[in-house]
């Protein structure tokens, strides 16, 4: 379920970063479009580094071993590295764009696990009658 979900994220937001690419080259806002797609690359790097430690700790689980953490740390250095990369290229202005997109793309990351999990959740409902 948890790599259906992060497969559908990281096509999502392929198609995201097309539009986004789009919004840089065509209009006047391109720092603002700048801003969403750093945000949006880190919310991706953080997604796949907490899909990848969730998957881990299943298996610690699976064979009772001592659970791995999460990574907060990790995932808020990256999420301090690209502020720090918009504000060299002194894009500083723009930063409410670089958290919009790194809270878009957790809320996104979000909808799909629940889309996901609801959906194996009644797949299961109903071959549990058959």
């Amino acid at each position: 379920m948890i790599q259906k979900a992060f497969q559908s994220f990281r096509k999502q937001l392929y198609y995201i970063f097309g539009i986004l690419l789009i919004g840089w080259l065509c209009t006047p806002y391109a720092d603002h479009f700048l801003g969403l797609g750093v945000g949006l690359v880190v919310s991706m790097y953080c997604g796949w580094m907490l899909g990848r430690r969730i998957e881990k700790m299943g298996e610690h689980i699976v064979l009772s071993k001592k659970l791995p953490s999460l990574g907060a740390v990790n995932r808020f250095a990256a999420a301090v590295l690209g502020a720090l990369f918009l504000y060299e290229i002194e894009h500083q202005m723009v930063m409410w764009a670089f958290a919009t997109g790194i809270l878009g793309g957790y809320f996104l990351l979000v909808i799909n696990l629940g889309y996901y999990s609801a959906y194996y959740k009644e797949e299961k409902e109903l071959y549990k009658y058959k």
